[in-house]
């Protein structure tokens, strides 16, 4: 499933950037993030609760950051599983970070998540309604985050 969405924020690109630099802080606009750990350089562990529809799940799993200040690029790569549910996700998120005009910045974000083993069989507009919902939380929080401080 594929999702986007579109952040302007009344700040610098700068300010945008270093909040997405710093993975710990971005990783917790993510709505249902408990947990971010730093495994080396590059790679973080964590868990996030979510629930669709009538089904709780923890997951537990990995991410893979990737990040070109230069060309205003972020992409996390995302795997995680459900001990429970014995289902699983794995996603792509990628961010475009540009300044159309000084002390404004545009973010674009898009996603790629796919459901494995058993949410798999979840109803797909279920899921599909619960994975756009976190992403445009995700970016809303990220605008409140570098413009409120949130």
């Amino acid at each position: 499933m594929k999702f986007e969405h579109h952040v302007s924020a009344m700040v610098p690109k700068e300010v945008l950037w270093a909040l997405l630099s710093d993975f710990q802080k971005a990783a917790r606009c993510l709505p249902g993030v408990e947990e971010v750990r730093q495994a080396d350089d590059n790679s973080y562990q964590g868990t996030m609760r979510i629930r669709i529809g009538p089904i709780g799940l923890n997951l537990s799993g990995t991410v893979e950051l990737e990040q070109d200040e230069v060309e205003g690029l972020w992409r996390m790569r995302a795997q995680a599983r459900d001990g429970k549910t014995g289902g699983g996700v794995r996603a792509i998120i990628e961010a475009i970070l540009t300044e159309p005009k000084p002390g404004s910045s545009d973010l674009r974000i898009s996603a790629d998540v796919q459901f494995m083993g058993r949410l798999g069989e979840l109803g797909q507009p279920l899921i599909k309604r619960k994975a756009n919902t976190i992403l445009q939380e995700f970016a809303e929080n990220l605008k409140k985050a570098v413009t409120e401080g949130g």
